[in-house]
């Protein structure tokens, strides 16, 4: 399908302070989706050996409980989901961790001016106590402008059309019609559940995509979603706001026909196609803050990616690792999605 020209983004001194001003804002959103995190301390293992080592550096116990704090998930009993939270805590740790080190490999310095400035920001936006931020909020701040300085060199009007031109049907309203097959885990599995969900959405796929069945088929057939009279239909959808966020992130990585790998959701194990595009019209001027936050999450991802790649990390045994599949996603709690409870 033709595409039209990628409207160039404007280049200039001006420009340029627009986009280390919209930085600030697109690196908070990135880090939210990666790192996040606060500041690094000494590692507080409490007298045992630590938890994660980093390079030289420890993650202990004492550092752990106070992720989790900031999670919001101390409290919750021993299960899946304290697992789950304990994991993500852990790579929250790791990542912060990597991007610290990664400050003093650059001699990148941080502030107290400029953390007070961005704390009289959140202030006057009604963010942060009217008596100043607290610690935590200090050290996430901190860790954000430093990692602007990490990003900003990289940032010009030709990264951001480049980023335009790559995810240009997730940001200019285009809409898809997709189909899926829902499967829904077995509870009585325990914490096999979704695995063997998952396994089965790979032999269903296996099949259709061998052309053993259609896609409709296989949702007539297999489905727990009342989707399944339709085969599997779910009808037009922009990219945001109307499924889940790691159901509309697979749909929206793939071509027309195309037939996604198995997707977890809080509604189920999903398989997803593509039956028609809907192309958008919004050019990128009018979309220029969210490319900035794509753009952002890129750069970041791929920042810690590579100090990953340059960093011996080694996790003790027993300690939860976060599996990063990019069709899984954190459970928000349930409302709509495809085939859900509503």
């Amino acid at each position: 399908m033709p595409t039209a020209p990628v409207p160039p983004f404007r280049s200039g001194p001006a420009a340029a302070g627009r986009l280390r001003g919209r930085l600030v804002v697109a690196v908070a959103a990135a880090l939210a989706a990666a790192a996040g995190g606060g500041r690094a301390q000494p590692a507080d293992d409490g007298g045992t050996d630590p938890l994660v080592t980093v390079g030289a550096e420890r993650i202990g116990r004492g550092d752990l409980d106070a992720a989790l704090r900031r999670l919001g998930a101390a409290t919750l009993p021993d299960g899946e989901a304290r697992r789950r939270a304990t994991a993500l805590a852990i790579e929250q740790l790791v990542e912060e961790r990597l991007l610290r080190g990664e400050f003093a490999r650059r001699n990148i310095r941080v502030t107290d001016a400029e953390v007070d400035r961005a704390v009289a920001q959140l202030v006057a936006q009604g963010r942060a106590p009217a008596d100043g931020a607290n610690a935590a909020i200090r050290a996430r701040l901190e860790l954000e402008i430093g990692v602007r300085k990490l990003l900003l060199p990289e940032l010009d009007e030709a990264a951001l059309a480049a980023t335009f031109a790559k995810h240009r049907r997730e940001v200019d309203g285009s809409r898809l019609r997709v189909s899926h097959v829902v499967l829904r885990p077995d509870p009585g599995l325990g914490a096999d559940a979704i695995p063997a969900a998952v396994r089965r959405a790979e032999s269903i796929r296996a099949r259709i995509v061998a052309g053993g069945m259609s896609f409709a088929e296989a949702a007539a057939l297999h489905s727990a979603g009342p989707s399944r009279q339709r085969g599997g239909d779910l009808g037009l959808a922009p990219r945001v706001g109307v499924h889940h966020e790691a159901f509309a992130s697979a749909a929206f990585s793939l071509e027309e026909g195309d037939v996604s790998r198995p997707v977890v959701t809080p509604f189920g194990v999903h398989l997803i196609t593509v039956t028609a595009v809907e192309p958008g019209t919004a050019d990128a001027v009018e979309v220029r803050s969210r490319v900035e936050q794509l753009w952002s999450r890129q750069a970041l991802g791929d920042l810690v990616a590579r100090l990953r790649q340059g960093t011996a990390i080694t996790y003790a045994p027993g300690v939860p690792r976060l599996e990063r599949q990019p069709d899984d996603a954190a459970a928000p709690p349930r409302g709509a999605g495809p085939d859900g409870a509503r």
